[in-house]
């Protein structure tokens, strides 16, 4: 009985810890044109996206070049690296997922 238990909390932990999906590799970043007024000069706004769990971040900036090698390519939030604790965050980095985790 106290296997059944802790095997339920453990599957239970394992899908509550991460309600937001930041751990999963469902992550995109895309440009967000419509908040182009928001973001520093010679940035674009962008939003990392996760499309299976319906969240978004839009609080971004990202210089052009580097959402468009990062466009398509997904990641984990938690690996997105970003620079300005302010808004809009400048996004520096991103390790993205290789294609044999997704």
């Amino acid at each position: 009985m106290h296997r059944i238990v802790g095997l339920v909390a453990v599957l239970f932990c394992s899908t509550a810890c991460d309600r937001e999906g930041k751990e999963t590799c469902n992550w995109v970043l895309e440009a967000e044109p419509k908040l182009i007024g928001a973001v520093e000069k010679n940035y674009i706004p962008v939003c990392a996206r996760n499309r299976v769990s319906m969240r978004q971040d839009c609080r971004l900036q990202a210089k052009l070049e580097f959402a468009r090698e990062a466009e398509g390519k997904k990641f984990r939030y938690v690996d997105l690296k970003v620079d300005s604790p302010g808004i809009p965050r400048t996004v520096t980095g991103i390790e993205f997922c290789n294609s044999e985790a997704n």
